[in-house]
């Protein structure tokens, strides 16, 4: 799959995924056109996304 179609897949903007292929996060192939493609079809190697809330109280809202 091209990088642009990997890259909306994993909901990040290209520069993210073409960063993350230079890098060596991602596995594929480089084109002679420049045409970047995915051949790695296990995504686990990849950062999750996280959300964490914290609501802190003081004792004077008792």
């Amino acid at each position: 799959m091209k990088l642009s179609n990997y890259a909306r897949k994993m909901d990040v903007c290209y520069k993210t995924a073409w960063r993350w292929f230079k890098s060596g996060k991602i596995s594929g192939y480089q084109m002679d056109t420049g045409t970047i493609i995915i051949t790695e079809n296990d995504d686990s190697k990849l950062p999750q996304k996280v959300v964490i809330y914290v609501r802190v109280s003081s004792s004077e809202n008792n």
